[in-house]
């Protein structure tokens, strides 16, 4: 019966979360402020401009309640809103199961709405924002100096994250430019390689550089982008880190 209520209470937890991180994936590439409620404007339909009403707002139900539409205007509701409130859930409840309610538990949850915060980010604009890139940088850190209790092993690990960015320059941006939309998104996932770096241990990150080598690789193999068709390629690099971190037990 415990275990029952810990996880309604873990899924209650991730769904309002979940709310909040859809907040931040939409307003952060807009340079919107994330804090409306305070400090700028509220909730919003982008199309007609009416302020979304509490109720409206309930994370998961909001969909059932309004039938993913604007309750005004009638304007389907981007479905990435329902991926993020719904990735979000189920990311709190696998940490919940990997790691019990611990501190590790609650950084990687945090660690798990930046990621997702991320990937809405790089559908939608092609890009990753600063602010969520910061955000992650700081929980993975916490998350490895709890693991190794001394920040010499992430030196090391940034090291070899810094050779992985200079390989996957030579190797994909100087033959496959084209795949990214600009400098600044090339730079974006740089920044994640060496985040990601920082986050796992040495053999860790050299098997989620191979994932993402190996991915992109399939992708250009089977021309799935190409000079006239360029896609956001950002879980290509999202989804690996997710998956050694939160999805699959750590074992350092």
């Amino acid at each position: 019966m415990e275990n029952i209520f810990e996880i309604i209470l873990v899924i209650a937890f991730g769904a309002i979360f979940g709310s909040y991180a859809t907040l931040f994936a939409y307003r952060l590439p807009r340079e919107e402020s994330c804090f409306g409620r305070y400090f700028g404007k509220k909730s919003r339909c982008p199309n007609c401009g009416i302020t979304i009403i509490t109720r409206d707002l309930i994370p998961l139900l909001n969909w059932i309640i309004t039938c993913g539409k604007c309750r005004s205007c009638k304007t389907k509701i981007p479905r990435i809103h329902l991926f993020v409130e719904l990735s979000t859930t189920i990311l709190f409840l696998i940490c919940y199961l990997n790691f019990g309610f611990t501190e590790l538990f609650i950084v990687n949850c945090l660690i798990a709405v930046s990621l997702v915060v991320i990937m809405a980010c790089d559908i939608t604009h092609k890009r990753f924002t600063r602010e969520a890139l910061t955000f992650l940088l700081f929980f993975v850190t916490i998350n490895r100096i709890l693991f190794d209790q001394t920040l010499v092993s992430i030196v090391y690990s940034l090291a070899l994250g810094i050779i992985a960015s200079v390989i996957f320059y030579k190797l994909i941006y100087q033959k496959f430019s084209y795949i990214f939309v600009n400098e600044k998104q090339f730079s974006d996932y740089i920044k994640f390689i060496l985040i990601a770096s920082i986050a796992l241990d040495f053999q860790s990150f050299l098997y989620y550089f191979f994932e993402v080598m190996f991915i992109l690789s399939l992708l250009s193999f089977f021309k799935v982008f190409s000079k006239k068709n360029i896609i956001s390629i950002g879980y290509v690099f999202v989804f690996p880190l997710l998956w050694i971190l939160i999805i699959q037990p750590i074992n350092y």
